[in-house]
């Protein structure tokens, strides 16, 4: 393959008489598509820790912290099953994102190699149908904070009641949909620049905590709000840990989309471990800290971010935090729930749709998320919206890192992977079917502990016992009923 392929410093790119004879097959090669060569690569290490940065000091984040003391955990308790469980999601995250950066590819195309030409259709649009539901969901907890710009400077406007309120979602909607259109250096600024500024405004919340609490941390985190509600520990940690992995369980999974820009493997991997971790424990005790202080200030622990600040009676304090709750849903929700969407259809359907239009579309399909729905409550966001989350996304991750990393040993002919007609990936007429049947019985026999009491367990540890069970499934299948193939290709590969 030295011919149409060559190695940089562990990177791939296609050579010109690569390009050329891709022409020659029925192909997906298009500006959408093709791959970023590594001497356009200008992500490293700083740049993958900053989008994180972005994604994890997020009002979503800080929603689900204060959640989990809604729900009747103590502070340590949620600040530890979140940590660990955000700490957890990056095994996925670094393991499937080596792919983007070996060889500049996108999630979808990652998806060609693993489940076929024609059965990339199942995993990437279950990707993307979730990305959009995230979309419509982050997008309504920003159409919220405008509502309350907008109240604060036209006192009428909260007449209009739910009709105002979703002419906000789609103010922020729109906004949303303006950054990811431009590109990924638009994307790139905005997770940079904004990082900073939303540490800063993140330390504001603990410092009106602390006022509220006579400058004292200790009142501030002795409060009966966040002490727990006595609930057995441990029955809660299962299926709430599981959520938490299963919350940036689709980012982990589309990481290719973004780790396709950096510049080295060792950018990617530090980015990534560094920057996560720290930032969530970071938010998640800045969503302490405003349940605390709003249950001191208001008499009751409000854990969603809008409600707190429309509590106030200042303008001034109400705007400034308003903006806060904008630019931090903003940052995560352009690069975790628009853009991976946007990539796969612009993948799937790249002899119809531009990115632009992919980015339409997508924005277009998460008006039907509902997203008032999610967020009822918070034990329907965490403990059903992302237990369902993680049935899908689970045994998804599973296949993709045994697959990747075990039957392809992490390489790709570049060639093959852009063809439609035939080629190393092509498999049963286009159809991975193995890849397939496992992940549809993986999560029917997930999301059936649902509804069958036998089985809670297995729903209450969706994500983990999702990965763990069809990547060893699938490991299984490998060594044993596609042995001959499985051999043979690694035969070829040396």
């Amino acid at each position: 393959m030295g011919k149409f392929q060559q190695e940089t410093n562990g990177l791939y790119d296609l050579t010109i008489e690569g390009i050329s004879k891709i022409k020659k097959y029925e192909n997906n090669f298009t500006e959408s598509t093709r791959q970023i060569s590594s001497k356009e690569r200008d992500w490293n290490a700083w740049s993958m820790g900053s989008l994180w940065i972005g994604m994890m000091v997020s009002i979503a984040v800080y929603m689900i912290a204060s959640g989990l003391i809604v729900s009747g955990m103590s502070w340590k308790q949620a600040l530890l099953t979140i940590v660990l469980g955000h700490t957890l999601v990056m095994i996925p995250a670094v393991t499937i994102g080596h792919f983007g950066t070996k060889f500049g590819l996108t999630f979808p195309m990652m998806s060609k190699l693993i489940f076929g030409i024609k059965g990339t259709c199942v995993p990437t649009f279950v990707r993307a149908i979730l990305g959009c539901f995230w979309f419509g969901v982050q997008s309504w907890i920003g159409g919220q904070a405008v509502n309350t710009i907008i109240s604060v400077i036209v006192p009428s406007w909260v007449k209009f009641g739910f009709t105002g309120l979703f002419i906000s979602f789609l103010i922020f909607w729109a906004m949303n949909l303006y950054i990811a259109a431009s590109g990924s250096k638009a994307v790139k600024a905005l997770e940079v620049y904004a990082a900073p500024v939303l540490i800063a405004l993140s330390f504001a919340v603990i410092i009106w905590a602390l006022y509220v609490a006579n400058w004292s941390l200790t009142t501030l985190l002795t409060q009966p709000a966040v002490q727990g509600n006595g609930t057995n520990f441990w029955i809660m940690f299962f299926p709430a840990l599981s959520s938490m992995i299963a919350f940036d369980g689709g980012i982990a999974l589309s990481m290719p989309d973004f780790t396709r820009h950096c510049e080295t493997q060792k950018s990617q991997y530090f980015g990534q471990l560094l920057g996560a971790p720290i930032m969530t424990a970071f938010i998640a005790f800045v969503g302490i800290c405003g349940t605390s202080g709003s249950y001191i200030a208001f008499g009751e622990a409000l854990w969603e971010p809008a409600v707190l600040v429309s509590r106030f009676s200042n303008p001034f304090i109400v705007i400034f935090f308003s903006i806060f709750i904008i630019l931090a849903t903003l940052t995560t929700n352009v690069a975790a729930n628009l853009i991976p969407p946007s990539v796969v259809f612009a993948t799937l359907f790249s002899k119809k749709l531009t990115y632009k239009h992919a980015v339409i579309l997508a924005a277009a399909l998460a008006l039907l998320a509902q997203p008032w729905k999610a967020l009822a409550d918070a034990n329907n966001l965490i403990y059903s919206v992302c237990g369902i989350l993680g049935a899908l996304l689970g045994p998804i991750s599973g296949l993709y890192i045994v697959a990747y990393w075990f039957e392809h040993k992490t390489k790709v002919n570049l060639i093959d992977i852009y063809r439609e007609d035939g080629g190393k990936y092509y498999y049963s007429n286009g159809w991975n079917i193995g890849a397939i049947v496992i992940f549809v019985l993986s999560t029917i026999i997930v999301i059936a502990g649902k509804y069958i009491s036998a089985l809670k367990f297995v729903f209450d540890n969706s994500y983990v016992i999702g990965i763990l069970g069809s990547g060893l499934v699938y490991y299984i299948y490998l060594k044993v009923i596609k042995r001959d193939k499985f051999m043979e290709r690694e035969n070829e590969d040396e």
